[in-house]
């Protein structure tokens, strides 16, 4: 039944040397064929094959609905070359940022900016109620009722699922299965799973010491290469799979190889970083401080796309409790309006409207915290705004650390919100902040619209 099937469409399109190349996108088969007048329209079936024939910039295709991607599957298996996206993605891969893993991570992001920019809204308005709710001598029963409980698991819910969103959108960038991805990306949401990273006893799988940050493994970084794959592998199980067995064993496989997997890859990765950072990071803590701080200013970015970041969490828990005190945590800050001031500038360069919108946006919510719109849809994307970022993070850094800035208590991750945690009586700690804020901002951004009008000349030349 099933070789009934393709042999009827292969009959339609004029068979298979007639076939240039198939593309399988949203559960539809295209076939672009070399001439459409071998094309047999007197297949008996024809008007039940579900079909549409359409002729676009002088190509003649032919398109099957094909749900779970048997007749785009098939033909691969039989030699039919694969067409990788539309014309506009295939003039792209010929540039080199097609092969630019950054680039590639930002396109696997900017599908997720609505939802995220939405949240990000709405941590923002409540940041607010926050701030002057800390500020009035008005009961703080606001905060602690049940409604706001809500509402900030509301804004907190696309950040928490951000792994599952970044699964979901790489494996549509890839074409792969959207639901196996959603399973491999909420891997390390699963609450026994997180129960047991947490338990605070050694874990091993099959022999192989996995460590406890349950977050970096749902790194953005590890997840788009888990999905990369778990798309590759489904693919070609797929391919070779039986009749009788086909959309039923490749996804079966994937997930039994790609989690182990990632377990596997990472665990000793994520073992060795315990117990080397974290003595890095304290050495350089007690010996040489403003080196560290401009550091992280400068790498904060890179340690989040690898989840790095979550080691430095203990380290500002030990801070605090020891000395009263942490001068690591401002460095986050300085980070992060580094990168609002790059989206700012990538904005203001930019002469596409949608860019600009989503840059200006961007660069306010990550002044309150939230960076990932501006960090990984914005910046990443051009290699100027990042390295502006970077270095933008790195001078707001040094002049932290040469001042000696300090935050008294832990509250957020890097916000304006923030400032008045570094409020401290009988010094300047607050204005150094500000002044370094400030910093961060202004270099990152001049040196962001600087490199992008370089950029930009080179290329007019």
């Amino acid at each position: 039944m099933k070789d009934r099937f393709i042999e009827q469409r292969l009959k339609l399109a004029g068979g298979k040397e007639n076939i240039r190349h198939v593309q399988h996108d949203r559960h539809i088969t295209t076939l672009t064929l070399h001439d459409y007048t071998r094309m047999d329209l007197s297949v008996p079936t024809a008007p039940d094959l579900d079909t549409d024939i359409s002729i676009t910039a002088g190509k003649y295709c032919v398109k099957f609905r094909d749900e779970d991607a048997y007749i785009y599957n098939t033909l691969l298996g039989m030699g039919v070359e694969q067409q990788n996206g539309n014309s506009m993605q295939e003039t792209t891969i010929k540039g080199k940022k097609a092969y630019s893993v950054l680039y590639f991570i930002s396109d696997v992001f900017r599908p997720l900016m609505p939802v995220l920019l939405g949240a990000a809204i709405l941590k923002i308005i409540l940041g607010m109620i926050t701030v002057i709710n800390s500020l009035s001598s008005e009961n703080a029963s606001l905060i602690n009722s049940p409604t706001w409980m809500i509402w900030k698991s509301i804004g907190d819910s696309a950040f928490y699922l951000l792994p599952i969103l970044v699964a979901i959108s790489t494996a549509y960038r890839l074409k792969g299965n959207l639901y196996v991805a959603a399973a491999i990306g909420g891997l390390m949401l699963y609450p026994q799973m997180t129960t047991l990273m947490s338990s605070g006893e050694d874990v091993h799988f099959m022999g192989v010491p996995v460590v406890s940050q349950a977050p970096f493994f749902s790194a953005a970084l590890w997840v788009i290469a888990a999905i990369g794959a778990a798309s590759w592998l489904e693919k070609r199980v797929e391919r070779i799979s039986p009749g009788a067995l086909k959309g039923i064993l490749a996804p079966a496989l994937t997930l039994m190889v790609i989690a182990p997997m990632v377990l596997l890859v990472l665990g000793p990765v994520g073992t060795w970083v315990d117990e080397h950072l974290s003595g890095v990071i304290e050495s350089l803590l007690n010996d040489a401080p403003v080196v560290l701080i401009m550091l992280l200013g400068a790498s904060m970015s890179l340690l989040m796309i690898m989840g790095l970041h979550y080691w430095l969490f203990p380290i500002l828990m030990n801070e605090l409790m020891t000395n009263g005190f942490t001068i690591v945590l401002p460095a986050m800050l300085a980070a992060f309006v580094a990168q609002a001031g790059a989206a700012l500038a990538a904005g203001l360069r930019s002469e596409q409207p949608e860019f600009r919108k989503l840059a200006f946006w961007a660069s306010g919510t990550a002044l309150f915290g939230v960076t990932e719109p501006a960090m990984f849809a914005v910046n990443i994307r051009r290699r100027a705004s990042f390295y502006a970022a970077m270095l933008g993070g790195a001078a707001g850094g040094l002049y932290f650390g040469l001042l000696s800035v300090k935050t008294l208590v832990i509250g957020g991750s890097g916000s304006l919100f923030d400032i008045p945690f570094y409020i401290e009586e009988g010094t300047f700690n607050m204005l150094h902040t500000c002044i370094g804020v400030c910093i961060a901002f202004v270099v990152s951004g001049a040196l962001a619209y600087w490199m992008a009008g370089r950029t930009a000349n080179r290329k007019s030349v």
